[in-house]
């Protein structure tokens, strides 16, 4: 790898500047909780475990248990829902996502009984990231829109920029990016009037994220890079590892470059091993797979998304599961194993429907189609084609509509092959990007998808 050893020597570097600052923390909290007594002494070790949970997420549960025993033992019943909140946390980051509703919803009941209204609509954020990470959609958004609603109701605004901005990142999963950019610009404008750089860095991420998608590539590094410098100076690992992996998504999609991709990917990787943030390992795993996938080096690809998959499954993960399967099922396709690619397909979107996963729709479809040319299998093209159309474009095409388009495509495939310009060949051929690779298949399909349109439209008139 290009620039290997100044690359290891900055980052660790940066690691042990981090590795030092927590711990300097650290050290600071044990000798302050140690001359504390009552309830400064509870927050003292919710801070501590806070602490503890960049460096380790047992000694984060360790630290909030006896935060949690020495409140008992004191009396100190109003703190309870403090600490459940703050090891719920935790909990959340590391994975386990039933304790983490577990502790939450046990600090739900004893913020409503305190009548701790700001805290109490925390909570209920955290528990909608939660069944967001589950992919329980419709509980989620419950959820979200009880935190807003709440947040309104007592002026408390920070909690509903949090809401705004967690709901947003909920319909970025689904595809909707519409919903997704206006929570984040209701996030990002709050933010902007409460002065709180570290939550506005979070929001131009969110925002810069949404830009990518639509292709306004520039605008979104800008603003992903501009974050990364914040969160690189509050020594905010969450957010740091979440920003060096969506820097090198860009660097890898949209830029070309997997050298500099990849640097972004480890230095994500490595501080999420360091957190011990399960979710986010196995996201930048797959990320790190579709490198070595698009360099053909198709054996260590197929490593990475067994730990990532491996990883969501562990956790509950819907998305990474659903995610990591179509990366492997594409991975398959490049490696001209058609009849596995499909059979991986297949399994991606029945996830993906049940789950309500609608962004994936389309892109499995289009490499079913993909895989189905290469194979020469015109009933599985038309199959597919007709699943496409009903689900896309709401036509209910006859038999004989299907039997007119199955005949083009036959035709168009033909004329392919007698050219010597097959798919597979074509796929063999076109290594540089996966786009070049589905070239032909793409014109094919919407040449027959045209075809069928102006089909209709004549049986219509």
């Amino acid at each position: 790898m290009k620039r290997a050893f100044p690359f290891l020597l900055f980052f660790f570097t940066v690691c042990s500047v981090f590795s030092q600052a927590t711990m300097q923390k650290i050290d600071s909290l044990v000798k302050l909780v140690n001359t504390q007594s009552g309830a400064e002494r509870v927050l003292t070790l919710i801070q501590l475990s806070e602490a503890y949970r960049d460096i380790s997420i047992d000694k984060s549960f360790e630290t909030g248990e006896k935060a949690k025993t020495y409140a008992d033992e004191a009396g100190l019943e109003n703190m309870k829902g403090t600490i459940l909140l703050s090891m719920g946390k935790s909990a959340s980051i590391s994975g386990d996502f039933p304790l983490a509703l577990e502790y939450l919803d046990k600090a739900t009941i004893a913020f409503e009984e305190s009548k701790n209204h700001q805290e109490h609509i925390k909570t209920i954020i955290q528990i909608a990231i939660i069944y967001k990470n589950t992919a329980e959609y419709e509980k989620a958004d419950q959820m979200y829109n009880k935190a807003i609603r709440l947040g309104k109701e007592y002026g408390l605004i920070e909690q509903q920029a949090a809401a705004e901005s967690n709901r947003g990142n909920m319909f970025f999963s689904l595809g909707d990016y519409n919903k997704a950019m206006d929570s984040y610009q209701i996030a990002l404008k709050i933010y902007q009037n409460l002065n709180d750089s570290s939550r506005l860095a979070v929001s131009l991420t969110n925002v810069g994220l949404v830009y990518w998608q639509w292709n306004k590539n520039d605008l979104a590094l800008q603003l992903l890079l501009q974050a990364k410098d914040i969160f690189e100076a509050q020594n905010n690992k969450v957010e740091l590892g979440r920003a060096y992996n969506n820097i090198g998504k860009i660097y890898h999609q949209e830029i070309k470059d997997t050298v500099r991709a990849l640097e972004f990917y480890e230095k994500s990787l490595s501080i999420r091993e360091e957190i011990g943030n399960q979710l986010g390992i196995a996201v930048v795993l797959a990320n790190m797979g579709n490198i070595y996938r698009d360099r053909k080096q198709f054996e260590s690809a197929f490593r990475l998304y067994k730990r990532s998959l491996a990883i969501s499954k562990a956790i509950g993960y819907k998305e990474g599961i659903i995610l990591v399967s179509y990366y492997s099922a594409v991975a398959l396709q490049m490696s001209n194993r058609f009849i596995e690619s499909n059979q991986l397909l297949d399994s991606c979107l029945t996830m993906a429907k049940t789950h309500r996963m609608q962004s994936y729709y389309g892109v499995v479809n289009e490499a079913k189609l993909s895989n189905y040319a290469a194979l020469g299998d015109y009933s599985g093209f038309i199959r597919e084609f007709k699943i496409f159309s009903a689900g896309r474009d709401s036509l209910k095409v006859e038999v004989d509509n299907l039997k007119f388009a199955e005949l083009e495509a036959r035709n168009a495939l033909k004329i392919v092959k007698d050219e010597n310009f097959s798919v597979k060949q074509t796929i063999q051929k076109q290594e540089k990007t996966i786009l070049s690779q589905r070239s032909l298949i793409a014109v094919l399909f919407f040449a027959v998808m045209i075809m069928v349109i102006l089909f209709l439209s004549r049986r219509k008139q």
